[in-house]
């Protein structure tokens, strides 16, 4: 039988953070912010956890790739 690996969702929640960005830009992290304001209200405790996981994959991405406006890059 083989051996079970221990299960990281934190490689899933970045696949689902990397497209709602690619798909939805900075407005991604508005819908995430919607969707654990959701969860929290229907009880959805497995629900809120993953959309918090999946919203600090976004933020920890865009926190990466976000250059200020007026900034030079040489």
């Amino acid at each position: 039988m083989p051996e079970m690996q221990d299960f990281d969702p934190d490689i899933y929640f970045g696949i689902a953070a990397e497209n709602l960005l690619r798909n939805f830009g900075e407005r991604a992290l508005h819908y995430a912010e919607e969707a654990l304001r959701k969860m929290r209200a229907l009880g959805d405790d497995d629900g809120f956890d993953m959309w918090l996981g999946i919203q600090r994959q976004m933020i920890a991405r865009v926190r990466r790739t976000h250059i200020p406006e007026g900034t030079t890059i040489h």
